[in-house]
């Protein structure tokens, strides 16, 4: 960022925005692009509910940032107007998961949004308790309703499918109709199913795949004209983020935030154009900030397992030399440790989040096969990281 002081005149002074909301509506503001196959598929699985019938367990896959969420957010809207042309009673519930991971805590949200004239606790009842209140109004209220779990692989890695397979079972005995649609940032997520779950789940799967760089360029280009002033930002901007993006994991938002990101050292060095030279410095300042965002939602033992990872200075780190400095913070901490295999499944955690590379593979000086751990944080950034995490346990 530039040295110079900023003030708020400033700001004022160099209009570089014009809408920048329009960088982080979830639903663009001129359509999806780049999905008409998903979204063609997706309609032709939800259409019976307009026939009054149940959708058998929709699953959509993908990375993040590839339109998953904010499709079925459109889709929602378009069957709730169709819904009502026909006289339709529908109710669509959304639940995220990663902010809801407990079974119990995905049937209140249902609850809650489900009969919305009533007060229901987030804590206290007992699931036998919340599934009679579910079941009372389904039975006593004649809709059409859908549920959509976002995100569900975090309540599936942390407490199982037994959620899914009683969604598959809940149109017995009611007089609701109740379809289901799941979105997954994990293409593995199948991993996580039991086998009486994947004999009548997810039967339908819809694929997002990453972005290509000249999707990326559509889309950021379509956003870039409704966010920014005419003659900000060059096509040769656009192309550079949506290159960088597509090597990456072609996620549109990333791509999106990258652009915004640009836009704001543009403003802080007191320019009126984003040029091509911003590019790379806001890429790092991006990466930076992602970590540390992540970092915070980390749950206390997966912190502890972070902290064992920094302390060691080995480039790369075998898993039973990470318990033990793991051990040695708990002990230090006064933390009860979890098992050695709980560690691993939460190194393969860290993994997903990209705050670590981690594999099976041949460590020489142990002389045999051994889960693999390898860093990539700049040394004032990982001091940085490793004070946050002190002074957050």
């Amino acid at each position: 960022m530039a040295k110079e002081e900023v003030t708020f005149a400033s700001i004022l002074k160099n209009q570089i925005y014009k809408n920048r909301d329009v960088l982080y509506s979830l639903v663009p503001p001129t359509g999806f692009l780049h999905r008409t196959e998903q979204k063609n598929e997706l309609i032709l699985e939800l259409s019976p509910i307009l026939m009054k019938s149940a959708v058998s367990c929709v699953f959509i896959f993908g990375n993040p940032g590839t339109g998953k969420t904010g499709l079925v957010f459109e889709l929602l809207k378009e069957l709730d107007d169709e819904a009502k042309k026909q006289k339709i009673e529908l109710k669509a519930v959304y639940v995220n998961c990663s902010e809801n991971r407990t079974e119990n805590a995905i049937l209140l949200e249902i609850l809650s949004q489900l009969d919305k004239t009533k007060e229901y606790p987030r804590m206290g009842w007992t699931k036998a308790k919340v599934l009679n209140e579910i079941s009372s109004f389904l039975k006593q209220n004649n809709f059409q309703i859908l549920i959509v779990l976002d995100e569900v692989d975090y309540v599936l890695k942390e407490e199982g499918d037994d959620i899914l397979y009683r969604l598959s079972r809940i149109n017995n005995q009611i007089n609701s109709i109740v379809s289901t649609v799941i979105i997954s940032n994990d293409v593995r997520v199948a991993d996580y199913l039991k086998p009486r779950t994947q004999s009548t789940f997810g039967r339908v799967k819809v694929i997002f795949s990453p972005y290509t760089s000249e999707e990326l360029y559509d889309i950021l280009n379509a956003r870039a004209k409704e966010a920014f002033e005419k003659g900000v930002i060059s096509d040769q901007v656009l192309k550079k983020i949506s290159e960088i993006e597509a090597q990456r994991d072609g996620d549109a938002r990333r791509a999106l935030e990258l652009v915004d990101s640009c836009a704001k050292i543009a403003i802080a060095k007191k320019r009126d154009k984003i040029s091509l030279d911003l590019v790379e410095e806001a890429d790092e300042n991006l990466e930076r900030d992602q970590i540390l965002n992540i970092i915070s939602t980390l749950t206390k033992q997966q912190k502890l397992v972070y902290m064992s990872i920094l302390k060691n200075q080995k480039k790369v780190m075998a898993g039973t030399d990470i318990y033990k400095l793991y051990l040695e913070i708990c002990e230090s901490t006064n933390e009860k440790p979890l098992s050695e295999r709980r560690i691993r499944s939460l190194l393969i955690n860290l993994g997903d989040l990209g705050l670590i590379e981690s594999e099976v593979g041949w460590l020489s000086d142990l002389r045999k096969k051994s889960r693999k751990v390898t860093i990539n944080i700049e040394s004032a950034l990982r001091n940085k990281v490793q004070k946050m995490l002190r002074d957050s346990i």
